[in-house]
């Protein structure tokens, strides 16, 4: 199938109709009124459904009700979440306060999810929070992206979202619409950006505004981390970008790669896989040693736990490869209840060999390896000291370190809020009665049905 066949498929499949799209002005403009009216203030329709890019099926509306520019930001917290209550309360919906860099009200209105968020309106030069920047954002999107580019911007919405790469909450660490919208202008399509990150090298920087000839040094440093840099058309110092994480920018040229080679509807489409429980049981049965630890979830947004969970990992990782266990797989798993899984080799000999300086390195060297160990001897050319290990079993290890109470878990690295719940862990096996988790390690270890 040509290129042109599969887009206007995915188009039919994934843009919203005509009448999807009114529903969702009609519903924004009722509430706009209402905002107007009984507060005097102006909103934005902000998001993706604002700016043409929402994928179809997406219900969210956003809601940005504009504050003076003096307005102080107490005055702006309480009566933006009095006009998001009240809001919510004339058009009969639920409603919760959520927290960004301001509080706001979020609920659903009419079978639609809403955010009213307030924000300042100012020009992009004096923006002070992550909010103030959203209409402007909309408004360089509006002018830049023509209606056949939005509807790219959908097909990679859709193409990220079937390999799990949409998405900038610190669980996914992906794409946010924003991005893709940035994507779909530089590069002019959909296609034309599979064929360019094909080639994309370890670390890329696109610069849609064209703000600078190259990266000045302060942004170089401040961006050193981040593996894709894309320039924030309305805030030159922002990378739009930043929560990306190297893996899955090596997952999205590996997978542009792949469409390249054989595009198909596939690519824009989530394959619900059937868990095979009996084959992902041979392929632990196949595999090393399972260590799966299991302790009670934490009550906090994904965007604290995730992060706090990658902490516990890189402590627990680097323990045990210190300790000189092989690690081959590793995860965890938020639900019901959390779950860290290691594959490697669980256990080590009693005793390992320190290798020490060579002989050509002088008495000095040699005498301070002598008098740090008692059995040194020569192999080769080298001095070579026989030493007891610490631990031999990784379980061991891991019930050793995770000992501690609340204090001295921080002090070793675990995030208070885990501390709380790790300290009553239990081992447990990993082909549990939990299908979530099953999938989760069937994905992990590549078992598919």
């Amino acid at each position: 199938m040509n290129w042109e066949r599969i887009r206007d498929k995915a188009v039919s499949r994934f843009y919203p109709k005509t009448v999807e799209v009114e529903e969702l002005q009609d519903t924004y403009s009722e509430i706009s009124a209402f905002i107007e009216s009984e507060f005097g203030y102006k909103t934005f329709f902000a998001g993706s459904a604002g700016r043409g890019t929402s994928v179809k099926g997406d219900r969210d509306i956003d809601v940005f009700v504009l504050f003076p520019e003096d307005t102080s930001r107490e005055k702006i917290e309480n009566k933006g979440l009095g006009i998001g209550k009240e809001t919510f309360e004339n058009f009969e919906g639920d409603y919760t306060i959520e927290y960004a860099e301001h509080p706001y009200t979020k609920g659903e209105i009419n079978g639609f999810e809403v955010e009213i968020v307030p924000c300042v309106d100012t020009n992009p030069e004096d923006i002070n929070t992550a909010v103030d920047r959203s209409p402007h954002h909309a408004k360089w999107i509006e002018k830049h992206l023509d209606n056949k580019q939005k509807e790219d911007v959908v097909l990679l919405k859709s193409f990220l979202k079937s390999g799990g790469l949409y998405g900038s909450s610190l669980k996914v660490r992906g794409f946010s619409g924003y991005l893709c919208e940035l994507l779909i202008e530089e590069y002019g399509g959909f296609r034309e950006l599979m064929e360019e990150s094909c080639d994309w090298g370890e670390k890329k920087v696109v610069d849609p505004n064209n703000h600078y000839d190259e990266l000045p040094e302060e942004l170089e440093q401040k961006f050193s981390q981040d593996s894709l840099i894309v320039i924030d058309p309305v805030d030159p110092e922002r990378n739009v970008a930043s929560v990306l994480d190297s893996e899955n920018y090596a997952k999205f040229i590996h997978r542009c790669w792949r469409f390249e080679q054989n595009p198909g509807l596939g690519f824009f489409e989530k394959e619900e896989t059937n868990l095979d429980k009996f084959g992902l049981e041979q392929e632990i049965e196949k595999r090393s040693d399972f260590l799966v630890l299991e302790f009670d979830s934490i009550d906090e947004p994904d965007d604290i736990v995730y992060p706090q969970m990658r902490k516990v990992m890189g402590r627990l990782i680097s323990k045990l490869e210190k300790n000189d266990f092989r690690l081959y797989e590793k995860g965890f798993h938020v639900d019901k209840k959390i779950r860290i899984f290691f594959e490697l080799d669980s256990q080590l000999p009693e005793v390992e060999y320190q290798k020490g300086p060579k002989v050509y390195h002088g008495a000095q060297h040699l005498e301070e390896f002598t008098s740090k160990y008692e059995n040194t001897f020569l192999q080769g050319e080298r001095l070579v000291a026989k030493v007891d290990r610490e631990f031999t079993d990784a379980k061991y290890l891991i019930k050793d370190f995770l000992s501690s109470d609340v204090k001295g878990l921080k002090q070793k690295g675990i995030p208070k809020n885990v501390a709380e719940k790790i300290q009553g862990f239990r081992m447990t096996e990993p082909a549990l009665e939990d299908e979530q988790w099953l999938k989760f390690l069937a994905e992990k270890l590549k078992v598919t049905q």
